[in-house]
């Protein structure tokens, strides 16, 4: 009789992910992210410690920038207002942008035939495909005082009711929410299909209106999606200075003041000064503020996945 081979000796199964090939995939992701992500960082903030003495960049290890920035942090400069305006504005854009784009995701999951999602989805991210800076120019052309908005208001002899918000705030937020409605659609679409009809189905068959099968099935299983996709956007608007200064004018008019946004402040410091290191500990502060935002957004994504689980 031939042995029987027991459980105990038998060849374990080997599984795709036990294969040594994932770590050659790996390595031209890790070598990207390396070369064009992590080592920039370091040199950035390695570089904001150094110093400048008769207009050359000298190489050392100083706090001199940043108790120069902390100094006049909310006085002179006005860097920390700049940074409140940037907050205010990066969190009110990412409100909205989200809202708007839950919308068309749900349109998309629930209102087109299966048949046509794909195509209905790749109209929706097709502005990403065209140039941020075009876009924004675009956008310039439509919301200034003789552009295409006011143009059509003053044709119908409603010139009374004309819009002015071009370089302000709302005008940055406008550039912003369309560059990131692409992005987000994408994010909370998946997450929306991931949702089990079965739930919604058994919500309806219990008498759920249409109205309480959103609100208490939908809602809470795509909750995790819509943090992930606010804290996508909360990011991206604060690292943005192209919609700040050409739609917001630098320095837009918003519920603060009439204050640049952060990130447009690096970028004038880094045009008229000839001070680096202290240019690169202004965005190391950026850095960091967004890390934290960042932190807070994982936070909140990992608490709505627990709720869902």
């Amino acid at each position: 009789m031939t042995p029987v081979e027991t459980p105990t000796t038998a060849k374990p199964m080997r599984t795709p992910n036990d294969s040594p090939l994932k770590i050659w995939f790996l390595t031209p992701l890790a070598v990207w992210l390396t070369v064009l992500f992590l080592l920039p960082l370091i040199f950035l903030l390695w570089m904001g410690f150094w110093r400048v003495e008769n207009f050359q960049t000298i190489p050392d290890f100083s706090l001199n920038n940043y108790m120069e920035i902390f100094s006049s942090f909310f006085s002179k400069s006005r860097y920390g207002l700049a940074l409140i305006q940037s907050l205010w504005v990066a969190i009110t854009t990412a409100f909205f942008a989200t809202i708007l784009s839950y919308i068309v995701a749900l349109s998309i999951a629930f209102a087109v035939p299966d048949r046509w999602q794909r195509l209905a989805l790749l109209f929706a991210i097709a502005p990403f495909w065209s140039s941020y800076v075009l876009r924004l120019y675009s956008w310039q052309t439509i919301l200034s005082r003789n552009g295409v908005i006011n143009s059509v208001l003053k044709q119908f002899g409603l010139a009374d009711y004309r819009i002015d918000v071009i370089y302000t705030q709302i005008a940055t937020r406008i550039g912003l929410i369309h560059y990131l409605a692409p992005i987000l659609i994408v994010i909370l679409y998946v997450s929306i299909l991931a949702i089990d009809r079965v739930l919604i189905e058994a919500a309806r068959e219990l008498g759920c209106t249409r109205w309480q099968a959103f609100t208490r099935v939908i809602l809470p299983l795509s909750r995790f999606g819509l943090m992930t996709a606010a804290s996508f956007a909360v990011i991206v608007s604060l690292g943005d200075a192209l919609s700040g200064n050409l739609l917001g004018g630098g320095a837009g008019t918003s519920i603060i003041g009439k204050l640049p946004t952060y990130a447009s402040m690096i970028m004038s410091d880094y045009s008229s000064s000839t001070n680096l290191p202290r240019t690169s500990a202004l965005a190391t502060i950026l850095i960091v503020v967004m890390v934290l935002a960042l932190a807070a957004g994982f936070v909140a994504a990992d608490r709505a996945r627990q709720r869902t689980s």
